[in-house]
């Protein structure tokens, strides 16, 4: 494959996370390209990418942008990180996606493999980038690969294994519609042959779980209700269950899956408990983006409860939050924070609990958390949207809510 590439007008379009080890791996392949990077708006680059042979797309220019767009129509071959992996790497792939869950069933995945012996190479968005180890997987490996819709998009290969968890509206600042959005995803499963097994949630579309011409299986968190498990609520069942049944068709045996599953540990940042303090509990789900992973940190907590709420505005609907927010009947107060806070508060209208908001920072928005809270209660950090207003990301706006606490 790699031999295809020489004597083209190559591209690598954005030089980010997703890009950077790609780059280096095709200069270490003595495969030349040119870097285009540094602009702020897609349509900087209409005309700049017309006249390559083939370009390697960043996740975070889309698909269909004006400048992707032309370049494909006058003969440029649009590829992608994630593209070329699955064209080189030589072991089977599980490809797990989702709007939510798809890092915690990734790792646990790899969990389960690495508990019965197997060789792993867990990569994506979690994990290692691919890149880094691909010279160095072999044919009897496992490679378990967490995949955005932003990598699926262009993707014209499936994995052996797809694992698809519940698909909610996401990215709408990015995807022109939900329906664009959850059709990026469906190459996960849309080249798969009789050969391969698609392992999927029941609430999918019917035109979604009806492509390709893979072995369906459809999983429910009641498979495994009595798993031992560390991972807090229902949402976590079904990712326990998808994994485990990825693992069945491995051919690996229950009570290995059950010890791998008792002995996994939350991942950072999703719905872990940090700390107790003066009988107040610290929950960090820093992670949830969007609204369906806050409603399920809602429903996993029985305690009285603080939620911490809110953040950039990426075009969510928050009527459903709202309605949970209402519903609750242990939720008894609200720090909203954001650009959204107009939003959800107007979604929460009817809310009988304390409402405050305001908060410029972390410190202050613990400051107006505890103020809200007695021994016994919970304090939970499950933001519902993005982070761009306030912090650089999730990851710094989650670690600044752990070391807040920790002071």
């Amino acid at each position: 494959m790699l031999e295809n590439l020489q004597g083209k007008r190559i591209a690598v379009v954005g030089l980010g996370v997703n890009n950077k080890k790609l780059a280096e791996y095709l200069t270490i392949n003595n495969v030349a390209y040119d870097v285009i990077d540094g602009w702020k708006d897609p349509d900087e680059l209409i005309g700049r990418l017309d006249h390559y042979n083939l370009i390697f797309r960043t996740p975070g220019l889309p698909l269909l942008s004006n400048a992707v767009q032309e370049a494909q129509k006058k003969g440029v071959e649009i590829s992608s990180q994630t593209k070329l992996f699955f064209q080189l790497c030589p072991a089977t792939i599980i490809g797990v996606t989702g709007t939510k869950g798809k890092g915690t069933t990734s790792s646990l995945i790899a969990k389960i493999l690495e508990t019965a012996g197997k060789k792993v190479w867990l990569g994506g968005n979690i994990g290692r980038d691919p890149f880094e180890f691909l010279d160095s997987v072999k044919f009897n490996d496992y490679v378990v690969l967490e995949l955005s819709s932003f990598q699926l998009q262009d993707l014209h290969l499936s994995p052996h294994i797809a694992i698809v968890l519940n698909i909610t509206s996401d990215h709408l600042n990015h995807h022109q519609s939900v329906e664009e959005y959850i059709t990026a995803k469906s190459s996960i499963i849309a080249f798969q042959s009789e050969k391969d097994f698609a392992i999927l949630h029941e609430n999918l579309p019917k035109w979604f779980k009806d492509l390709g011409g893979s072995r369906k299986i459809f999983f429910e968190g009641k498979d495994v209700a009595d798993y031992p498990t560390k991972l807090l609520g229902p949402h976590n069942l079904e990712n326990i269950s998808a994994a485990a049944a990825c693992a069945k068709l491995l051919g690996i045996e229950e009570p290995i899956i059950r010890r791998a599953v008792a002995e996994f540990e939350p991942l950072p940042h999703r719905l872990n408990k940090v700390k107790e303090i003066n009988g107040v509990s610290f929950i960090d789900d820093g992670y949830s983006t969007n609204i369906d992973p806050t409603i399920a940190a809602i429903d996993a907590i029985n305690a009285p409860l603080i939620l911490i709420v809110g953040g950039f505005d990426k075009g969510l609907d928050f009527g459903a939050l709202g309605e949970k927010i209402k519903s609750a009947k242990n939720l008894k107060g609200l720090v909203v924070i954001g650009a959204v806070t107009d939003k959800i508060l107007n979604a929460a209208k009817g809310f009988v609990g304390k409402i405050l908001t305001g908060a410029k920072n972390m410190q202050e928005i613990l400051t107006q958390a505890r103020s809200l809270a007695v021994s016994g209660d919970t304090i939970l950090f499950s933001p519902a949207t993005s982070s761009f207003d306030m912090f650089k990301n999730e990851t710094e706006r989650a670690e600044q809510f752990v070391k807040e606490i920790s002071k």
